[in-house]
């Protein structure tokens, strides 16, 4: 019976991994997140944040719809940058924490929530760091973010 029980709850438990109310829907064929969207998806708050953040705010002339924020970075073992983000359009909000390789030029968002505390954990699968080339609003946030990593060194 105590047999049973633990294989039933054990594969309820990985089900329960394959799927998440969070998941952002792939951009392309190649798993990007739409930063620039993401403000509209699902994954967005919905104007009621228990605990209000500032962060610095970031120029993104490419969009001025939203504004968004660096709220924290840090640097990796590996050499790279973690960053959260947090961007707003009107009274909806989202968090992204976003790698960058800052002397390749390479970024790439691995996750994505309505709350801070969320995007810590939270997945959004976008695939492996590549060029910021072509994509205005990835290349001001890592030239923002570089640049300020590059004054606190």
């Amino acid at each position: 019976m105590i047999r049973s029980m633990t294989a039933l709850l054990a594969a309820t438990m990985v089900a329960g991994c394959g799927t998440s109310a969070n998941t952002v829907p792939a951009e392309n064929a190649a798993e990007r997140v739409d930063l620039r969207h993401l403000v509209e998806t699902d994954v967005a708050g919905n104007g009621i944040e228990r605990y209000p953040l500032e962060g610095e705010v970031i120029p993104t002339p490419s969009d001025d719809q939203s504004r968004y924020e660096l709220l924290r970075q840090r640097k990796t073992a590996a050499g790279t940058t973690i960053a959260i983000l947090r961007q707003q359009r009107g009274d909806r909000f989202v968090y992204a924490r976003t790698e960058l390789d800052c002397e390749r030029d390479l970024f790439h968002v691995v996750g994505v929530a309505d709350t801070r505390a969320h995007v810590e954990t939270n997945v959004a699968h976008d695939g492996p760091l590549r060029p910021t080339a072509g994509l205005p609003l990835r290349q001001e946030l890592s030239r923002f973010i570089c640049q300020r990593a590059e004054a606190q060194a």
